[in-house]
């Protein structure tokens, strides 16, 4: 990595070092992936169980042996390896996200003939689960779901894709996946409800009000938190928020849609624990969460499926 890459990285508060050490353990776990050893193969086999802590724990444990959180469940194991391999350094839910939104814009691709890579129409994007106000006033609620997941042209997702890798890299280890997931599709749903609420006639769609609310969220939470490292990641969160928000004005986004994700992550923030005892205690409450919010995420799609075709204006 040149000089001048590190000089922008850092202007952005992003560290070089971090990227550079990502980029290593992609290409290492490539390699192992590939090898005719099959050594990731037969860890991927392994029962034992990893902490978030990072500490390699028994097959049978349910508690960590360093840290004494709660382990995750024998399939949830499984998966967390499994992303592991195939997105070093992505935690689970951060995953699967990146793997429906990129599933959604695919097929935005396949049923526009490919013009939906850079401009696309206003039938893709409504086939694909984007937030229209009438069609919502009209009963459509789930695209205030699925409209998260949607994605206007291919600049729109990269630049969504590279913000939800950057944020989330440390984000879901810290508060675990059921919190993380949580997290997530309640911010994103609060901004497109704000931008549903306070906009005119209009189409919505994309993570960033998901995206903002992680960042509200890790401000307020790291504040509370307290400590060096808090401290560090609250001013990484707050100079993404006003890069944020300035390239939103400067593009004419849906800043509303910021906004309301944000407040609503600012006040997730202030309330969920991060005291480790008092998260024990809680983590059945926030995983009977977690698995209501997916089950409504998966209706919302399978209602957008099963929806009429848009006789639209």
């Amino acid at each position: 990595m040149n000089d001048f890459t590190k000089k922008i990285l850092r202007s952005l508060g992003i560290s070089p070092v971090w990227w550079q050490w990502r980029w290593a353990n992609f290409k290492n776990r490539m390699k192992s992936t590939f090898s005719p050893d099959r050594n990731a193969v037969r860890h991927l086999k392994s029962r034992q169980k990893i902490c978030r802590c990072g500490a390699l724990n028994g097959a049978n444990d349910t508690r960590c042996i360093a840290c004494g959180a709660r382990l995750p469940s024998a399939a949830a194991n499984y998966l967390y390896k499994v992303f592991g391999l195939i997105l070093p350094g992505v935690s689970p839910v951060t995953a699967i996200l990146i793997t429906i939104i990129v599933a959604d814009f695919v097929f935005q691709l396949a049923i526009s003939g490919g013009s939906a890579l850079l401009r696309p129409g206003l039938d893709p994007l409504l086939r694909a689960g984007a937030l229209e106000t009438q069609l919502v006033g009209m009963g459509q609620w789930w695209r205030l779901v699925t409209c998260v997941f949607v994605h206007i042209g291919v600049i729109h997702i990269a630049f969504n894709l590279y913000a939800l890798v950057s944020v989330s890299h440390f984000l879901e280890r810290e508060i675990g996946s059921a919190r993380y997931l949580c997290l997530f599709l309640l911010t994103g749903v609060a901004g497109s409800a704000a931008s549903y609420a306070l906009r005119g006639e209009a189409v919505m769609a994309g993570a960033s009000g998901a995206l903002f609310g992680l960042i509200g969220f890790s401000i307020s939470f790291f504040r509370r938190q307290g400590g060096i490292r808090a401290h560090e990641i609250q001013s990484f969160m707050v100079r993404w928020a006003i890069y944020g928000f300035v390239f939103g004005l400067m593009v004419r986004a849906d800043n509303l849609a910021h906004g309301g994700g944000f407040a609503a992550g600012f006040l997730l923030g202030m309330v969920m624990e991060f005291r480790e005892d008092v998260k024990i205690r809680r983590d059945r409450a926030w995983k009977t969460l977690a698995a209501l919010l997916a089950i409504v995420l998966i209706a919302s799609f399978v209602f957008l499926a099963k929806a009429p075709p848009v006789a639209f204006r």
